[in-house]
């Protein structure tokens, strides 16, 4: 990533800030990940009671994890029945 094209930010993550450079066009996108990864840790820690940070955010990226492979694998379903539907009208207009 060009120096020129990246920016320095800080988000606050378990009560700590911490220091990221990303693309000057993602900054937005870092700082709410950074909110809703902080959001997950927070919440598992109450619910679950487990003291560990290192173990709440090893749950947490766990179950980002599990959240992005479901999406992709709806996300292919859906462009395979788009693909479907789209050779069927083609079928359709050729005949």
């Amino acid at each position: 990533m060009p120096a020129e094209n990246s920016k320095g930010i800080s988000v606050e993550i378990m009560g700590k800030q911490h220091q990221f450079a990303c693309p000057a066009d993602q900054e937005e996108g870092l700082k709410l990940a950074a909110t809703h990864l902080d959001v997950m840790f927070r919440d598992i820690k109450e619910q679950s009671g487990i003291a560990s940070n290192e173990r709440a955010l090893l749950v947490a990226a766990l179950n980002l994890s599990h959240q992005l492979l479901t999406a992709n694998n709806t996300l292919d379903g859906y462009q395979q029945r788009l693909s479907n539907m789209v050779a069927g009208l083609q079928s359709a207009c050729n005949n």
